[in-house]
């Protein structure tokens, strides 16, 4: 596992020399690849993914978060445009994958708002056709796409998300792993039993991971879950690390997200060392990729 998060990013390859000290103080190896990949150059890309190999820096994912269901067509034509543009830079750049959301019919062209199609059987075929569109003749060496989970549409419980994937049917298609986003009631005090379920389901398919931790709060008037540092939620992050370890590529780049101050990702990295170690894994550091470039 190679440990990352959404804060220390990158635009150039100087950037990138820039970090690499500070990746060392943390024991990362991951980072995420840049903003507006479908701008760069063909030159531009290789380049970025080459100083990132010498650095012993995997580039896991690069995220294209825009709303694909819009129903204006020349802005679902153009952002499909774009991600594919995208997904070509990032197997030259040597990215693992990029990954979507399903999207909304919200009128806020949002793509985490709730809409009741979200949850449809036309929603799900509608998004198959997208998805297709996307991966129509693309040939990549390295790079997946994958959709993350989200409660505000069909693709959030396991079963739902394994039969998408199989509708799919695409070798290039997958999931982008962020076992929180799909906690339900049911599960919310057994974590355990979702990570259960789902690695037989879904683990194979994964092309990247996220980890967090969730809290319920109780003072609020409606359902309110909180992200909360590692450790201070209920999340069963001992079984999730050692289940991403056992079933996935031991490169597999795992990332902590939505905190605003770097001193919170450090309290997070620390812990989630800790996790590790008392489980009998670690997390890769930037020598141990560059000896297996």
């Amino acid at each position: 596992m190679r440990l990352g998060c959404t804060l220390f990013t990158a635009q150039t390859p100087g950037q990138l020399e820039e970090l690499a000290e500070k990746f060392d103080w943390y024991g990362l190896s991951a980072i995420t690849a840049p903003k507006g990949l479908e701008n760069f150059s063909a030159g531009e890309a290789v380049a970025f993914g080459e100083k990132a190999r010498s650095l012993g820096i995997v580039i896991g994912e690069a995220g294209f978060w825009e709303n694909l269901l819009t129903q204006d067509k020349e802005m679902r034509d153009d952002r499909i445009t774009r991600m594919r543009r995208a997904m070509r830079n990032a197997d030259l750049m040597g990215v693992r994958s990029i990954n979507t959301l399903v999207g909304t019919r919200h009128a806020s062209d949002r793509p985490l708002f709730p809409h009741p199609y979200n949850f449809t059987k036309d929603c799900r075929a509608e998004f198959r056709e997208v998805v297709l569109r996307v991966l129509d003749g693309m040939e990549t060496k390295t790079t997946r796409y994958g959709v993350e989970p989200w409660y505000t549409s069909f693709f959030y419980q396991p079963e739902d998300i394994r039969a998408f994937i199989d509708s799919v049917d695409h070798p290039l298609f997958g999931l982008h792993l962020d076992q929180a986003n799909m906690i339900s009631h049911g599960c919310f005090y057994d974590t355990a039993s979702l990570i259960e379920k789902s690695v037989p389901l879904l683990y194979r398919f994964a092309v990247s991971v996220h980890v967090k931790d969730l809290q319920w709060e109780g003072q609020h008037f409606g359902l309110r879950w909180n992200e909360v540092p590692i450790g201070e939620g209920v999340f069963d992050l001992d079984l999730y690390l050692c289940k991403v370890a056992e079933e996935l590529d031991p490169d597999i780049t795992v990332y902590c997200e939505h905190f605003a101050e770097e001193r919170d990702y450090a309290l997070n990295f620390a812990r989630l060392h800790h996790i590790a170690k008392r489980n009998g894994l670690r997390f890769l550091s930037r020598e141990d990729a560059r000896s297996d470039s």
